[in-house]
């Protein structure tokens, strides 16, 4: 009996414990979940400050306004300290390739952007379970009818594109 209670454990230990490992951590949608109104407002206040624009300014510039940035808060490196990841929808931020996806991290004096990604808001962001330099990989889907999925991974203190399944 204690072999098979030792055997059984093993094999939990080995070989569903790391299937577990794999997956999604947690999914944004952009278009169907409700956006977090604080990082929302910390998304809009950071592209004040890095474009160095007031907000009568940067609305005339670009029609950017508060209820332009949708957000969400997610700990994307476990670290207690949750980053803010968001867009803008304006065409400031928007291209052929899509929109600036921003990933904001705290620092002690506001907020660093580690992203260099731009996506469809129509996507959904999937961040993984897997890691990448302590940081979870996010996984996007291709809204085009390919159904190609993009990875982005957390490499030299940036998310950026890794591979495209």
């Amino acid at each position: 009996l204690l072999k098979n209670v030792f055997l059984s454990s093993l094999i939990t230990i080995f070989l569903v414990q790391p299937v577990l490992a794999f997956g999604t951590y947690k999914k944004l949608n952009f278009n169907d979940d409700k956006p977090n109104p604080q990082a929302s407002k910390i998304l809009y206040e950071y592209v004040l400050k890095s474009q160095n624009m007031s907000p009568a300014e940067i609305k005339d510039l670009a029609g950017i306004e508060p209820k332009s940035a949708k957000a969400f808060e997610v700990d994307l490196n476990e670290d207690g300290i949750k980053e803010i990841i968001g867009l803008v929808y304006s065409t400031f931020y928007w291209g052929t390739a899509g929109y600036s996806l921003f990933i904001l991290q705290k620092q002690p004096n506001g907020y660093k952007d580690i992203s260099t990604l731009v996506f469809e808001p129509q996507e959904i962001v999937d961040i993984r379970s897997e890691k990448t330099n302590g940081y979870h990989d996010i996984k996007l889907t291709g809204s085009n009818g390919d159904n190609v999925q993009y990875v982005a991974k957390y490499k030299d203190g940036m998310y950026q594109w890794a591979y495209k399944q």
